[in-house]
């Protein structure tokens, strides 16, 4: 099989069997054993030389697993193709049945048999009231600012380009992508956002009296979220938490991120629309 693909990495989750077992036999079937290398996504991290060396990445899991790699994949620009072994899996390209095929045809380099989806992410800078960066994230998803073990509301002032928009008393604050639209930011009342688009929304979690609509903000606007008062509250990126609270005093600064998330899509573009209810769950009744 020829193809100017140097390496190809295998993560899959280690907490399914099926992963393990369907990594194995893809590499057996597809001859790949000579320039493939394989981990679970709990260890990647020690796989840092092999990415500088890997030209995809093939992951055997469900959307968590994704967003795991992502961690340490996200600075490398290496393309993605994801096989759902998950619930939803709405990132994921191929179902187990496909996987041999759609790997094939890439691998092979046909080139009229996929397309590169870029996602925008999302960075997080959390600074203390002196100024002082104490903290750094990033996501796919959703950057959430949410209170700890105490019933206490988060009083979060919002600003927007350096002007005040409001202050939130919720459970909690988030800034989603466009990715992240159909996550955590829609069930808390945000809207479905098309996966290519650059926008960013900003919405309260639970919010009490106060502004509780998502607003939508293009995609090179700069976020900052003030810590009002003195009730726990923690950051997390794609649910990845920061260890230490914020503090009253404290702030979050959120933008565009450099990096891109690139999966290999197989399907048309527009299969986002005719997959979405039933991603969902949702059922169909036109």
């Amino acid at each position: 099989m020829k193809s100017s693909i140097k390496q190809i990495g295998f993560i899959y989750n280690s907490q399914v069997s099926e992963a393990v077992d369907l990594c194995q036999s893809v590499i057996k079937d597809l001859n790949l054993s000579e320039r493939a290398w394989s981990t679970s996504a709990d260890q990647i991290a020690e796989k840092k030389d092999e990415l500088k060396e890997t030209s995809l990445i093939i992951i055997l899991g469900g959307d968590g697993t994704i967003l795991r790699t992502l961690r340490i994949l996200a600075p490398h620009e290496i393309p993605m193709l994801s096989i759902n072994l998950g619930r939803v899996g709405f990132m994921s390209e191929l179902e187990v049945g496909s996987a041999l095929s759609g790997i094939r045809s890439y691998v092979e380099e046909n080139l009229d048999s996929h397309w590169i989806d870029e996602r925008m992410m999302i960075d997080a800078e959390a600074f203390r009231k002196n100024g002082q960066v104490y903290a750094k994230t990033f996501a796919l998803n959703e950057i959430v600012i949410s209170r700890g073990q105490n019933a206490r509301l988060l009083h979060v002032e919002a600003l927007v380009n350096g002007t005040k928009l409001t202050t939130y008393r919720a459970d909690g604050v988030l800034v989603s992508t466009s990715t992240g639209s159909t996550g955590y930011a829609m069930a808390a009342g945000g809207p479905i956002i098309t996966p290519r688009s650059t926008d960013m929304v900003l919405l309260p979690i639970a919010g009490h009296m106060c502004l509780d609509t998502g607003l939508v903000l293009c995609g090179d606007t700069i976020i900052k979220l003030n810590i009002l008062n003195d009730a726990e509250a923690f950051i997390s990126g794609d649910g990845f938490a920061v260890d230490e609270s914020l503090e009253p005093g404290d702030y979050v600064v959120i933008k565009s991120s450099r990096y891109k998330a690139l999966f290999v899509r197989l399907g048309s573009k527009e299969a986002f629309y005719s997959n979405l209810t039933s991603r969902l769950g949702i059922q169909d009744r036109s």
